[in-house]
């Protein structure tokens, strides 16, 4: 069995004092993902995704099945569509169901599944009721209309499994503007999680960090305090 890694260790312990539930979006597989799920869980935090591609060929269970019964969700993108790729979809979910791991459609620009109608699509000629949808709002604000939000979301609401925020710009066109710390962007998160307050969303919530410039520990920590600052105003009613 492996052992941790002391670099897993340290990352998990930063982040379990800072107020964090665990760490999303990892790109272990099989022993390494061991690693990091023993280091996290001797702090009693989470690894709570994976992030894997599919195409035309399913994920193998033994690149995931560390994660097997520890409510995980394999984050999927979708690069490129072929006549295969429904099936691999279809076969992933059902493998990942025996592990109880959830699998999520990640919309991501530029990807044959790049919004979340398409997602949407896909979940729905797939036809397994383990396959749901993560809703990622750097990639949605990327490709799609901000005025669509709520009706995406609501649309989506039956398959949401996962919230992926940044900081963000509204009308932002670069990563830059679209993924910061969650205290910058003039996009407004009480606006997204009152829509998911209304609709009565219970999964998890992670944040987008990818090239996030600055020290990362403090990128970190401004970030829980904006996330706390969020729930407050959803939690209090202070939406319109």
């Amino acid at each position: 069995f492996p052992t941790r890694r002391s670099s897993d260790l340290e990352e998990a312990s930063f982040l379990k004092q800072n107020g964090y539930a665990g760490v999303c979006q990892v790109f272990d597989k099989g022993d390494e993902l061991t690693k990091r799920i023993v280091a996290y869980e001797e702090v009693n935090l989470r690894v709570g995704s994976v992030y894997l591609n599919v195409n035309d060929t399913p994920i193998l269970e033994d690149t995931v099945k560390p994660l097997a019964n520890r409510d995980a969700i394999i984050e999927l993108t979708v690069q490129k569509m072929s006549p295969k790729t429904v099936e691999a979809v279809r076969q992933t979910a059902s493998m990942a169901e025996k592990l109880n791991i959830r699998v999520a459609l990640y919309p991501h620009h530029g990807n044959a599944i790049a919004t979340m109608p398409q997602a949407i699509d896909l979940v729905q000629r797939v036809g397994h009721t383990n396959l749901g949808i993560m809703f990622n709002l750097c990639h949605f604000l990327k490709n799609e209309q901000p005025e669509t939000m709520q009706a995406v979301l609501t649309q989506a609401a039956p398959h949401l499994f996962s919230i992926s925020t940044a900081g963000a710009d509204k009308h932002g066109t670069s990563w830059g503007t679209l993924i910061q710390t969650l205290d910058r962007g003039n996009f407004l998160q009480a606006e997204l999680f009152g829509i998911l307050k209304s609709l009565d969303y219970k999964g998890d919530v992670a944040l987008q960090c990818y090239g996030v410039k600055g020290d990362k520990k403090r990128n970190l920590q401004t970030s829980m305090a904006a996330w706390k600052s969020i729930l407050s105003t959803v939690n209090s009613g202070g939406i319109k």
